[in-house]
Order: C-alpha cells, then sequence, then structure tokens
C-alpha cells in the first residue's frame, strides 16, 4: 500500500457513486439475520453443486497454524507423489531413450493422457467441432538424442530449460524433465505439475478455437488457460476421472501453483509480451474454471473475469515495493477502514463505533477479550464485543509483514474488523460463513483504496475514494492470496475457517462486485 498522508481526510467531497451503499448495507443486514435463522452451512464451496462435492480427508484437522507452525504457503511439500501403475499400452509422453526415470513420470503420463480425454469429452460441446489431440508431448533433458522438432526445426534442450511450452507451429508440449518439473514436485506436489499440464495443453485448445487468431494480449490467453486447467482440476477432483484423484491438499496445490508462476509486482501485465497475471489474476482465472466449467473459459473472449493491473506509480513504491513500515500501517489502516465503512453504515442508518487495534504478545498476559482464553487469540486478530476492541498478536502479524508485505499484515485485522461490522448488522451467521462473509466484506473496503487513475497535485494517486489516505499498490492483492492460502482451513470437511480455495473465491467476490456481491454470497443456497 501507498499512503499520502499529507492529504486531510475530508479535503475532498465523496463521490456520488458510494451512495448505493445505503440500501445495499440495508439489504445485507437483512440478509445476515435471514441467513441465521436458515441452514447454517452457508457460504463459498470449491464444488460446481451441491451434489458433487471434495471427499473430505479423515486425516485432515480443522485446526489452524499455530505458533510453531510454518506460514510459507510456497514452503517444499512432504506429500508423497501418488502411486499410479504405468498406463496399459503406453500414455502419452514421448519419453525419449536416454531418459533418468521419475517418481512422477507415471502420475505425469496419466495427467495429460486425462487432459486430452476431457478435451475429447469437452471440446465439441462448446467449441462445435471434433478435438484433435496434440501432434506430440515430449519430456526434454540434456542427455536426449531424438530431439523434438517444431515446424522443422529440431528443440536444443537449451530452449526448454526451466520451462514448459507450446509450441504454436508444430503443436507439440515439450517440458523441462532435468530442472523444472523436478523442482516443482518436490516444491508443491505432483498434482501442482498436473495443473502445469493443463495449462500448457490449454494453449492447444485456444489454437484449435481460433483465440490466436484474435491477436489478444497475451495475459488475456494465459488467463483463459488458467481456466481451462480449473475446470480440468475440478473434474478430476469432482471424481470424473478415471485415472487421477485429487483430495482439497491437490486442489490447494494447484492454487499455489498458479501463484508460483505469477508476474512480478508492478509490470504492466497489458503491455508485456511475456505478461502471465498477478497471482490474484492467475488464482481467479483457474477458480472460475473449477467453479464453472469449460463454458465460462471459452466465454473469456467476450467477458473476460476481470482483472486489476497495478503498476508503481512512484519512484518510492518501487524501491519498497509498495510496502508500507509497520508503525505507519497500524496508524493508516483504521482509519482506511472507518473511511469506508463508518459511512457505509451510517447511510443505512446502523449504529457503529470503529473499533481501536491493541496488539498483545502472547508471551505476556492475555488481553480481555470476551473470556476468550490466549489459546484462541495467538495466530490471528479477534474482534472483542464486550470491549468493542481488535486485538492482535503482534509478532504473527509481524511476520506476515515479513515474509509477504503490508496487506498480509491488514489482512487478519481487516477481517476482524469486518467482524464488527456483522456485530453492528446483527448477523447470526457463525463458523465458516461467518468467516467467509468476513473476506467478502474485506474484499469490498479494498474497493476503497483502489487507485483512481487521478493524482493529487504533489504526484501522489488517489483512491476511488479521494478520502482515503492510502491507495492499494503493486502487488497487495497477491499478498493477500498468499496469507489465504497459509491460513485457510486444510479441507473442506473443517468448517472453521474456510479452505484456501473458499477464502480467496469470497475475498475475490466482495474485490470485484463489492458489497451487493457478498449479498449474493448470503443468499445462496
Amino acid at each position: 500500500m501507498s499512503a499520502r498522508v499529507q492529504i486531510a481526510r475530508s479535503r475532498r467531497p465523496r463521490r456520488s457513486r458510494r451512495r448505493h451503499g445505503t440500501t445495499v448495507a440495508a439489504l445485507l443486514a437483512a440478509a445476515l439475520v435471514a441467513a441465521s435463522c436458515g441452514s447454517t452451512d452457508q457460504g463459498v464451496t470449491a464444488s460446481r453443486s451441491d451434489e458433487q462435492q471434495l471427499a473430505p480427508d479423515p486425516s485432515d484437522t480443522p485446526d489452524g497454524p499455530g505458533p510453531d507452525d510454518t506460514l510459507n504457503p510456497l514452503d517444499p511439500t512432504d506429500d508423497p507423489v501418488e502411486t499410479i501403475p504405468p498406463l496399459p499400452g503406453g500414455g502419452v509422453i514421448d519419453f525419449g531413450a536416454e531418459k533418468t526415470p521419475r517418481e512422477y513420470d507415471a502420475f505425469l503420463d496419466a495427467a495429460f493422457t486425462d487432459i486430452q480425454a476431457f478435451w475429447e469429452e469437452n471440446f465439441e460441446a462448446v467449441y462445435g467441432t471434433p478435438f484433435e489431440p496434440v501432434a506430440g508431448i515430449y519430456a526434454h533433458y540434456p542427455e536426449r538424442s531424438d530431439l523434438p522438432v517444431d515446424c522443422g526445426s529440431e528443440i536444443a534442450y537449451e530452449q526448454v530449460e526451466m520451462n514448459a511450452f507450446y509450441t504454436l507451429c508444430g503443436d507439440i508440449i515439450v517440458y523441462d524433465d532435468a530442472q523444472l518439473l523436478p523442482q516443482l514436485v518436490e516444491t508443491l506436489g505432483a498434482a501442482a505439475v498436473g495443473v502445469v499440464a493443463a495449462h500448457e495443453y490449454g494453449h492447444a485448445v485456444q489454437n484449435r478455437s481460433g483465440f490466436f487468431a484474435l491477436e489478444r494480449p497475451t495475459v488475456e490467453g494465459e488467463q483463459q488457460a488458467d481456466c481451462f486447467a480449473g475446470a480440468w482440476a475440478a473434474h478430476v477432483a469432482l471424481g470424473e476421472s478415471e485415472l487421477l484423484t485429487f483430495d482439497d491438499n491437490d486442489v490447494k496445490a494447484g492454487i499455489v501453483a498458479m501463484i508460483e508462476v505469477r508476474d512480478p509486482p508492478g509490470i504492466d501485465v497489458v503491455a508485456d509480451p511475456n505478461g502471465h497475471g498477478t497471482a490474484f489474476d492467475r488464482v481467479g482465472a483457474f477458480q472460475e474454471g473449477f467453479i464453472n466449467g469449460v463454458q465460462r473459459c471459452a466465454d473469456f473472449v467476450d467477458d473476460p473475469n476481470p482483472r486489476i493491473d497495478l503498476v508503481f506509480t512512484t519512484q518510492q513504491e518501487a524501491e519498497t515495493g509498495g510496502d508500507l513500515p509497520l508503525d505507519q500501517i497500524l496508524e493508516e489502516l483504521p482509519l482506511a477502514l472507518e473511511t469506508f465503512w463508518a459511512p457505509t453504515l451510517a447511510n443505512a442508518d446502523i449504529a457503529f463505533t470503529p473499533p481501536p487495534l491493541e496488539g498483545f504478545d502472547p508471551a505476556g498476559a492475555a488481553p480481555d477479550c470476551d473470556g476468550l482464553p490466549v489459546e484462541q487469540l495467538v495466530t490471528d486478530a479477534t474482534y472483542c464485543s464486550s470491549t468493542n476492541t481488535i486485538v492482535f498478536d503482534g509478532p504473527f502479524v509481524s511476520e506476515l509483514w515479513n515474509l509477504f508485505g503490508d496487506l498480509s499484515f491488514s489482512y487478519p485485522i481487516a477481517v476482524a474488523y469486518s467482524d464488527a461490522v456483522q456485530v453492528a448488522l446483527g448477523s447470526g451467521l457463525a463458523g465458516e460463513p461467518r468467516e467467509l462473509l468476513n473476506d467478502c466484506l474485506v474484499g469490498a473496503w479494498i474497493i476503497d483504496i483502489v487507485p483512481s487513475g487521478e493524482f493529487d497535485v504533489e504526484g501522489n494517486p488517489l483512491a476511488n475514494n479521494p478520502n482515503q489516505r492510502i491507495t492499494l499498490s503493486a502487488g497487495d492483492l497477491d499478498e493477500v492470496v498468499l496469507t489465504a492460502v497459509a491460513l485457510g482451513d486444510e479441507a473442506t470437511s473443517a468448517n472453521v475457517r474456510g479452505t484456501a480455495f473458499e477464502k480467496i473465491d469470497a475475498f475475490r467476490t466482495g474485490v470485484q462486485r463489492g458489497l451487493p456481491g457478498c449479498q449474493e454470497l448470503i443468499d445462496q443456497p
């Protein structure tokens, strides 16, 4: 985030477009109360329908991260590669004669075979013509003698080193089996490599659908390929594959794979010919495919998934990565939340007193918070209704800042602030549905601080709400995605905070659709 503290909060009038919050907040309040009288299992699901849900993993526990647990979702995985026997009659990958066997070979061959079968089943229904598989899929490594050929030219290993790609001319997929895939499997697990394979095959689908003839920016093609990968991942997770199975951790690995290959913060993804998108955008496209299927991905041509393309607008932002110092965040964050929520609730005649923040160290005395033991307050930020304060584990949120950045630090505090809003609204939601609504409400607040494209007299960016003193910076949304992966439940069966998939989806709903989107989240059956 960036700050323009020299401009007073009341300097400029509030834009009239914000007045729609009056009716929305009133409807939201009514919906919250109504929701509490119905089902207790409402919220975002990672399935396409109530009948098709991911099978729970009985080995998973509902506990969140403990004080000694790692928070980095990109840390190496200890999950073993799923043991899959070689496919009868061989699969679809040309491994070459000199290849060193890898423990993931059978899994990857099964994945590519299943991806091909998936498109043979779905392509014609969406695009109206039969599907033709790619001309070849090749493992590449320095020792390989029979080199893959693309339109008459041999592809040397150096051309694919640390990469995987689809060639438009030769209609083949080539991947680095010496470095890239072994590292991805070690870091993220085999399921993530399956998602990468589905993404690359998605480019072959685009070649057959005529997408490349449209000459769209690279990032739009990458978004659609991410969506295709999500549609295939759902097909596996929902038990529709005859070759593979995915559990919640595998779906999470797919999300982390999207994060791992994100663009660095601050680049112009539209102008950059290599732009692939931020983690927020890539995970969002993956989720669109996972939830809504292949047809939604095909519709990206005319109805693309909304993106928030941010670049660094000042030299200071570029030098700091857009991150504010901790002491400045603690000063600016409560003001930014109040600037959005206080008038929104006041316009709906809902009484609300902005809660102050109170940090604590778990090594010392526990704060007074509704009688909760310190064990329930650590590694989190919590709204205390009895004192109207937000208490937060200072060392924990500081670790988030060190790992990911300032909006990662701000995210759990903003979630607790959203819980204060739910109390003001009289919400009867509890457990996971309440947590996911908090995620959505944080996203709705984010809209307020997105840069408007206008600048003050000193060249500082102005937010959508010009009364805001801070604005979103490039990379901030990715910080929330990373934090949601770190803090989410391990399995959908836990039903405590929501899985990484569910939390990111709820947050995206708030960012992209505002309070009306959060209201629809409550209303969905």
